[in-house]
């Protein structure tokens, strides 16, 4: 920026933005954004992202076709008659994802290649992948203020 009073007003706010964040962490994010991205410099929301994916656990880090797979293996590995051992050996998202299906029970009965039981997996994983995460990039005393705030807006 050309003005120096909007230049330490950037560097505030991102300060704000990023200090709850570990240095290291940050900084290989910005490495990573650099080399994967034209854009200079990346937005502070760019640099949660990036920071936040880094953090997140490989099972965190499923892809639908992945995630599919495992079910699939749990239903050749159990099948219909241990369904509560099956639902527990997958990791918590993919489990949640059978539960709205219908259950691990509606998966063994439904064939194994079927293209519409399968693109219908895919879009439940994707959205309880997708539920909350523009809450999940903000700072936790952002988050929590914000919740305060859009729990007051819709009492």
């Amino acid at each position: 920026k050309s003005d120096k009073r909007e230049n330490q007003m950037m560097v505030e706010v991102w300060h704000d933005f990023l200090k709850s964040y570990d240095q290291e962490l940050i900084n290989i994010a910005v490495k990573k954004l650099v080399i994967n991205n034209s854009k200079w410099p990346p937005s502070v929301g760019e640099i949660i992202k990036e920071v936040k994916n880094i953090q997140k656990a490989p099972e965190d880090k499923l892809s639908p076709g992945m995630a599919w797979s495992l079910v699939l293996s749990a239903v050749r590995k159990y099948g219909y008659y241990n369904c509560k051992e099956a639902m527990e050996s997958l990791p918590p998202k993919v489990r949640e994802t059978v539960e709205h299906f219908g259950g691990f029970a509606s998966i063994c009965h439904s064939k194994q290649n079927d293209i519409h039981v399968k693109n219908q997996f895919f879009r439940l994983f994707k959205e309880v992948n997708r539920h909350n995460r523009d809450l999940e990039y903000l700072p936790k005393e952002f988050r929590e203020e914000f919740l305060l705030i859009s729990n007051k807006t819709f009492r």
